[in-house]
């Protein structure tokens, strides 16, 4: 009789422990998402925040979506399609009683901005009014003005509006008259402004910081659109941000809060146009 010498042939199930417990051990790890998304003023911002908290936990990853607006972000809460909303304003009592609360972290400057390119630093409250109107067709150096609008219902187009009765009268002429721009989210009226020459738009201090753009915000009746001013009451059209979350969030979005409030957050905050009340 002759033995064969070597090894013996391996048993099948042992084979498959063995590579079972390579996979437990040796496959990466999904790390966990916050999911944030709302107000486009925002999120520029965000994204620094969140790409600063993830080096700090490398283990959350925060993915910042494209804009959904506040009314989308207050819709989209309640769902459990995001963990943090953004909003420029305040739950009203039947959004409250969907079963979120908001929490205010920053607020900034709501301007009305044009192309670096442009010479123009600064505008009045009857020139805004005469530019939505049609009355004031032409900049200093005969570049057509070309108005970029927003919806009607917009929180921006609120707050221009609340400038003066005027204004708001001229806003309402603006809407009819043929042929003017519109955009449909922050980054889209952002990007308008930018390109087309001669354009005049409203945005915030802190999309224009936090996206690199531009634009330059214009002094409004001698007053520039500082944080100190804002901070000071001499500035007058202000954007106010609010987390919006659930009432108990989890431990991953409590940990983010926390990370904005921190002193690295508010330097953050800082540099892209914010101030904390």
């Amino acid at each position: 009789m002759f033995v064969r010498h070597g090894l013996s042939k391996p048993d099948v199930g042992s084979v498959f422990l063995f590579f079972a417990t390579c996979l437990v051990f040796f496959s990466p790890v999904s790390a966990e998402e916050i999911k944030i998304g709302g107000t486009g003023n925002a999120l520029g911002t965000m994204r620094l925040l969140g790409e600063a908290f993830s080096k700090k936990h490398p283990d959350v990853k925060v993915n910042v979506l494209s804009s959904l607006g506040s009314s989308g972000a207050l819709k989209a809460v309640p769902k459990g399609a995001i963990d943090i909303g953004l909003t420029s304003r305040a739950l009203s009592d039947e959004e409250r009683s969907t079963g979120i609360q908001a929490i205010e972290y920053a607020r900034s400057p709501t301007v009305l901005a044009v192309s670096i390119k442009s010479k123009i630093t600064d505008i009045t409250r009857e020139q805004i009014a005469d530019i939505y109107s049609g009355k004031l067709s032409n900049w200093p150096d005969g570049t057509l003005v070309r108005p970029v609008l927003r919806q009607p219902g917009d929180d921006n187009t609120k707050q221009i509006r609340s400038l003066s009765p005027t204004i708001d009268k001229a806003l309402g002429i603006a809407e009819q008259r043929p042929g003017l721009t519109f955009a449909v989210t922050d980054q889209e009226a952002a990007e308008k402004i930018e390109i087309i020459p001669g354009a005049i738009g409203v945005t915030t201090v802190a999309l224009i910081k936090s996206e690199s753009r531009s634009l330059r915000a214009l002094t409004l009746d001698g007053v520039e659109p500082t944080e100190r001013n804002g901070a000071a009451g001499l500035y007058p059209i202000i954007k106010t941000f609010f987390f919006v979350t659930a009432p108990t969030p989890s431990p991953n979005v409590q940990q983010f809060i926390a990370f904005v409030r921190s002193p690295a957050g508010h330097d953050i905050l800082a540099q892209t146009g914010h101030w904390i009340p």
